[in-house]
């Protein structure tokens, strides 16, 4: 009985942290974005504004992760494939954890790299105001307003 007891206690940390460490590069995107704008803006509003948004710079507040805003979706077009199946294909390899780590490792690397030049391409392209998003970046704002889930 102890010995089952052990055994799925372990399956079950297992699949725990396999989710976990699929979902964990997303939070670097944010990070990705902060470091590039952020932390060089002499803006206190941007500042201001991002500690608020975190997420919600790309994302649909009060929607699951996945759902974009427009600037998250001009975003997404500049980096091939989905970003998060692309991680858990890197990290579902079969491969020993060792060599899977390095593969996903990997992968987050070649993800960021785009997501950089993903940044660069967005700049150009407008928001819904009809300014660029590197217009309202530079302005000392979010590329767009925070967008809230709609209630139905």
């Amino acid at each position: 009985m102890m010995k089952q007891l052990f055994t799925v206690t372990c399956v079950a940390l297992g699949v725990l942290v396999l989710s976990i460490s699929t979902a964990s590069a997303m939070p670097k995107f944010s990070k990705a974005f902060e470091e590039k704008y952020v932390k060089n803006s002499d803006s206190d509003s941007l500042k201001a504004e991002f500690r608020k948004a975190k997420c919600n710079t790309c994302h649909v507040k009060g929607e699951k992760k996945d759902v974009n805003n427009d600037y998250g979706k001009v975003l997404a077009e500049f980096i091939p494939g989905d970003a998060a199946a692309r991680l858990k294909a890197a990290n579902d390899t079969g491969a020993d954890a060792d060599e899977s780590a390095a593969l996903k490792a990997a992968e987050e690397d070649k993800i960021l790299k785009e997501l950089d030049e993903a940044f660069k391409k967005a700049e150009e392209e407008k928001s819904p105001t009809g300014e660029t998003f590197g217009e309202r970046i530079k302005a000392g704002k979010l590329p767009q307003e925070v967008v809230e889930k709609k209630e139905e």
